[in-house]
């Protein structure tokens, strides 16, 4: 069928034709065309000059233009016709001012015979090779200016550029400026073996001079649909590394999987595939990411010598760049002593970690635990007492608040006392009670603000709740800061003045610090190290609490507090301040400044929460989600103010599931069969990689599952390497989503993927979603990865009961942390490539998941883990342990990396408080108290 075109003529006289034409049904696709000048002279062109004035009235794309010149033995002032096809030879029709018609007639006046100015622009080409054109050029009127030129190909514009690539040989040559070069691809569609010619012109179309004089000069080039590229990149760790690709032209394709020919002195003495993992390469490139090769010369042959030896890419022999290669080889008795000081050095470091273990062993254990944290409080409170903050020019006032309802009068007196305590001064304490109906109350209140004028009350005369008594006493604030304060509680004597620094210092507008609880008896306990900002945590329970300090304005912006959300009321104000505050604006106090009332009958000494309480929290939450338009249902599973969110997905984005394996093939088979088994989810991959098994089950396996829908085996034959493994993989797929899974967990829930999945697309920065994995004997083998914790980094809770809430709830929370375990971990495709994935290079069996984590946490992403899928792991049973000889001076290697390049991220977990000790038990032991 003959496409329907559009087009226009716009110019047709003496020299040139010019217009522009497309197709309306593939309106992307440019239009190739013959233009016929008297049934004599044939002229090729493709309309693909780009046309602002077109693409301005609305077509969906500019390159839609054409421009030819007229051949001089047309140019003798008679009459001649044009007439335009397509390449199959029907009649192209476009329009004119004048004329219609198919042909167009003009005539064109003989030249005047005058003497042409010669150009000044002058061109040089130094090459015209591997699909490439260098050279340089330079104007004679402006021999300092960059000259922007035209590149033309077979009449057709192709390319505007700029001269300015330095070119110190031309400046050294004599040339008054070295920003004169130029160096263009010619695309790939003349890439095709056939001539073609190319020249160029002026920006304004007008000619150039050649260094041989000629005034409209051309070259001709015929470049292959198929070429070899490659480089030899040096020698590295006994091997000489490199990688090779074929380069389709035509399809824009780069390929690896080549053979790689070493040669000495035209003799050959080693051949490889080019096909291991290069993503160095195929970032550069886009292409291939197996291309890479290792060559690795024979001892006998090398061995002290000095090499010249070069690369060749089979079957045509076409050399990689940077062959030939100089090499120089150790003697063979310097071979033999270098393996010896490895061995050595691979002793030396099994005996450093049994040492270090021996030590570890022989240390008293840690003084002070959660469970003696009296002790520890009482020190800690000395040392915080001494401590030296620097003064902050700034004294604002800051106003505390006490909605207050019938508490223990002698409680409430300590309360108030507390704050009269304060070191620093410049604060108001606004009490509103709430009809408490008792006259000894009122009493104690207002003899308390006659004898301090900063001690403002008010008295009820209607119960508002708790809500309504916290709005009023925020509607009476005068200061710069609002301080929440519960009236039967304690604060720390600098409360005020360690947060009124922290909020001056940083800039902060929300800010918390850590809690305990305090009996009757004067006991310390039940303290809260809070981790720093952890906006997931805080939708799984208000572990912000107390002391919440913010700025008034900022309190403002969010409104009043909710009497529907009597009982949660503090976690709805955080969630709404949360939404209109940036992460930047909310810090951490990492200090225990706020001491909660313990009394016998109190929610503090229970434990327990009021069902109004949890629905509260419930109505808050969810309230959350729809302000920012996400879909899941928030519940209480344990009925308590502990919260789950069942993520509900509008769409299925496809999920590559990567499951690596070598032998263990029951155990695989099983793995694949759980997947395919229990998940609703529908829009996923399996992808196995075979790490090179050899048994006849493990060469049959990729047979026997030929048939089941949505499985493929990539076979890998190289030693273990689990970064690669995974990278492979990866560059082998195209799923929106990566779910890293061992070969050893095994998935129950129906729902597991698309809970992992919702907790990512909850917000686009969440890069990594990682879950609760449990030993067959059904206790803890993972909750998340703690950073520096006895060495790099260890699981939390492990041991932990399926169930056991855990340090403060956070077993059974989902919540931002620094790392998951790859063993279940999804990934966003997009972050994992922005961070370039696993470390294959550095990082082959141990700690790449954290590598992994914290670089996309370095590059603004977030790691989350979720107790909401719980899948059970059988540890190391593919690959063994860590811990065994042979393998522990790969692990201190790969330990002495990590503490280099995240040391000091590792010494302080943004979501383990420094409270802790990081010689072990987690949650449990607790670092020094005098330590700021």
């Amino acid at each position: 069928m003959t496409a329907k075109l559009i087009g226009f003529i716009d110019q047709l006289e003496p020299g040139r034709v010019s217009g522009w034409v497309y197709n309306t049904s593939n309106p992307g696709q440019p239009v190739s065309f013959k233009a016929v000048i008297d049934n004599d002279y044939t002229h090729f062109d493709v309309a693909t000059i780009f046309r602002s004035d077109v693409i301005g009235s609305g077509h969906l794309s500019g390159n839609v233009g054409f421009s030819f010149g007229i051949p001089d033995q047309f140019q003798d002032g008679r009459a001649h016709s044009v007439a335009f096809f397509l390449d199959d030879d029907h009649p192209m029709t476009l329009s004119h001012p004048t004329t219609s018609a198919v042909s167009h007639q003009w005539n064109t006046p003989a030249p005047e015979v005058t003497a042409p100015a010669l150009p000044t622009v002058l061109i040089y080409v130094d090459s015209i090779a591997d699909g490439c054109i260098n050279g340089w050029a330079y104007d004679e009127n402006t021999p300092l200016q960059p000259v922007e030129l035209q590149l033309w190909i077979d009449g057709v514009l192709v390319a505007d550029f700029i001269c300015d690539t330095p070119r110190e040989d031309v400046r050294n040559s004599g040339h008054p400026s070295a920003v004169v070069g130029y160096s263009r691809t010619i695309p790939s569609k003349y890439c095709d073996n056939r001539d073609h010619r190319l020249a160029f012109t002026t920006q304004a179309g007008g000619p150039v001079r050649s260094a041989t004089g000629d005034t409209a000069p051309s070259w001709s080039f015929a470049f292959p649909a198929t070429a070899v590229v490659g480089r030899v990149d040096g020698l590295h760790g006994g091997a000489i590394l490199g990688w090779a690709l074929l380069h389709d032209h035509l399809l824009d394709r780069r390929s690896g999987g080549l053979q790689v020919l070493t040669t000495h002195l035209g003799q050959p003495i080693g051949q490889v595939c080019a096909n291991q993992f290069r993503a160095d390469v195929a970032e550069r490139l886009e292409c291939d990411p197996n291309c890479g090769f290792a060559f690795t010369p024979p001892t006998e042959i090398v061995a002290g010598r000095t090499m010249e030896l070069r690369f060749r890419v089979l079957p045509d022999g076409l050399e990689l760049q940077n062959s030939p290669f100089m090499a120089i080889f150790p003697e063979l008795k310097a071979y033999r002593t270098f393996r010896d000081l490895l061995d050595v050095t691979d002793r030396l470091f099994t005996q450093m970690w049994a040492l270090r273990a021996q030590i570890k062993s022989l240390l008293p254990a840690d003084h002070h635990t959660i469970q003696s944290y009296d002790g520890w409080a009482r020190l800690y409170y000395q040392s915080l007492a001494t401590r030296k903050l620097g003064t902050p020019t700034a004294r604002p006032l800051v106003s505390i608040i006490c909605p207050t309802y019938r508490p223990r009068p002698k409680d409430f007196l300590a309360a108030v006392q507390s704050v009269m305590a304060q070191t620093y001064s410049n604060w108001e304490l606004i009490i509103v009670d709430d009809c408490s109906g008792s006259a000894e109350l009122n009493a104690t209140i207002a003899g308390m603000a006659e004898r301090d004028s900063r001690i403002r009350p008010v008295f009820l005369k209607q119960n508002a709740g708790i809500s309504g008594a916290t709005n009023i006493a925020l509607n009476m604030t005068n200061g710069d800061y609002v301080a929440f304060f519960d009236h039967d509680d304690l604060l720390v004597d600098r409360a005020i003045e360690i947060m009124l620094h922290a909020a001056l210092t940083t800039g902060a507008k929300l800010l918390y610090c850590d809690e305990d609880k305090i009996d009757d008896d004067g006991v310390f306990s039940e303290v809260n190290f809070k981790p720093d900002w952890n906006r997931r945590l805080l939708l799984s329970q208000n572990y912000i609490c107390h002391l919440l300090f913010v700025e008034r304005g900022r309190l403002r912006q969010a409104e009043p507090l909710r009497k529907i959300c009597d009982g949660a009321q503090d976690h709805d104000l955080i969630l709404r301040l949360a939404d209109i505050t940036p992460n930047r604006e909310i810090h951490h106090v990492a200090e225990t400044l706020y001491h909660w009332r313990k009394t016998p009958t109190s929610t503090a000494s229970s434990g327990k929460s009021k069902s109004y309480a949890v629905q509260a929290g419930v109505h808050a939450v969810s309230d959350h989600l729809a302000r920012l338009g996400l879909h899941g249902t928030v519940s209480s599973p344990l009925g308590v103010t502990i919260y789950e969110i069942e993520w509900a997905i509008e769409t299925e984005p496809k999920v590559t599931i990567i499951i690596p394996y070598r032998e263990h093939i029951d155990l695989t088979r099983a793995c694949v069969r759980a997947i395919q088994d229990v998940t609703l989810y529908k829009n996923y991959e399996i992808v196995l990689v075979d790490n090179w098994s050899t048994s006849a089950a493990g060469l049959a396996f990729p047979d026997e599952i030929a048939g089941w829908e949505g499985v493929r085996v990539i076979r890998v034959e190289q030693p273990f390497n689990y970064s690669q493994l995974n990278n492979i993989a990866v560059g082998a797929t195209t799923g929106d989503f990566l779910l890293f899974l061992n070969n050893d967990v095994f998935v129950k829930q129906p729902n597991w993927l698309g809970q992992m999945v919702g907790e990512a697309l909850a917000d686009p920065l969440a890069a990594i979603v990682g879950v609760k994995l449990l030993y067959p004997n059904t206790l803890v083998q993972h909750a998340g990865v703690i950073l520096g914790v006895g060495g790099v980094a260890d699981h939390a809770f492990r041991g932990l009961a399926a169930n056991d809430p855990g340090y403060m709830a956070r077993a059974i929370c989902a919540q931002d942390l620094s790392a998951v375990t790859a063993a279940c971990m999804l990934c966003r495709r997009e972050a994992f490539d922005a961070v370039g994935g696993f470390d294959a290079a550095e990082l082959r069996v141990a700690f790449n998941d954290v590598d992994l984590c914290l670089k996309m946490v370095q590059a603004g992403y977030r790691v989350v883990w979720t107790p909401a899928v719980v899948a059970e792991h059988r540890e190391s049973l593919s690959r063994g342990s860590d811990f065994k000889p042979e393998h522990q001076a790969r692990f201190f290697d790969e330990n002495a990396i990590m503490t280099q390049r995240w040391g000091d991220i590792l010494a302080n977990d943004k979501h383990y408080s420094r409270r802790f000790s990081r010689q072990g038990g987690l949650f449990v032991n607790l670092s020094d108290p005098t330590q700021g």
